[in-house]
C-alpha cells in the first residue's frame, strides 16, 4: 500500500478566498449568463424582465458572496411558470 496522507484545511483561509474579489466576480459573471439568458426567452418587449442581485450572504457559519436573479413583473412571473424561462437559463 502507498504512503498515508493527511490533510489538514484552513477553515479561515477558505472563509478568505469564499469572501475575496475573485469569489465576487464569479458569481457576477454566472449571474449575469442567467439573467441573460432567461431575459432572451421572454416575449415582452414592455417587460421589466429578470434582475440579478449581489449580496454577502451567512451560509454554513461563514460570509460569502451569492447571486439572485429573479422575475420582476407579470410578464417575467408568467415567462417563469408557464415556459421555465429562468429554470432554463440556470442549464
Amino acid at each position: 500500500m502507498g504512503k498515508q496522507i493527511q490533510l489538514k484545511f484552513n477553515s479561515d483561509g477558505f472563509k478568505e478566498i469564499l469572501r475575496s474579489d475573485g469569489a465576487w466576480a464569479v458569481c457576477e459573471e454566472a449571474g449575469s449568463i442567467i439573467q441573460s439568458r432567461a431575459n432572451a426567452a421572454l416575449n415582452d418587449s414592455n417587460s421589466k424582465g429578470f434582475k440579478m442581485s449581489t449580496r454577502m450572504v451567512k451560509a454554513y457559519k461563514a460570509e460569502r458572496p451569492m447571486t439572485f436573479v429573479y422575475t420582476t413583473d407579470r410578464a417575467s412571473m408568467i415567462a417563469e411558470a408557464e415556459h421555465k424561462a429562468l429554470s432554463k437559463a440556470v442549464y
